[in-house]
């Protein structure tokens, strides 16, 4: 389990209600390949005229919850690997970009203006 001063990242994103971090994710994608055994979806889909390669996206579901299985934040070995605001921040010994007096940088930006603008609930 992490400590509390390890769950915000590098850049500033608080990992403690990330979906990644929370489980929230990996729970999703579980209940769903588990609805679709379920129902049979594999079977049925294709009687009814429907969806080819649910077996395909069985496996997917799979891959994606061992991909998104539970991250314990960047700052105990979790999240992206090829971070550059990480790989900064530990190059320079800082704890935080906010830190490093080339703040805002444009790795920093380009990161933010992808992500920071994704409606969810870490970012608000």
């Amino acid at each position: 389990m992490s400590e509390e001063k390890d769950l915000v990242g590098y850049c500033g994103m608080y990992c403690k209600v990330c979906g990644l971090h929370t489980g929230e994710i990996k729970g999703a994608t579980s209940q769903l390949r588990e609805i679709m055994k379920k129902y049979e979806l594999a079977r049925v889909a294709p009687l009814l005229g429907g969806i080819e390669g649910i077996p395909q996206f069985l496996k997917t579901l799979d891959q994606l919850e061992n991909l998104f299985g539970k991250c314990d934040g960047c700052k105990t070995g979790g999240g992206w690997t090829n971070c550059p605001m990480r790989k900064c921040c530990v190059e320079a010994n800082l704890k935080s970009c906010y830190e490093c007096n080339k703040m805002p940088c444009q790795e920093l930006l380009k990161f933010q203006k992808k992500h920071f603008l994704i409606p969810a609930p870490h970012y608000r």
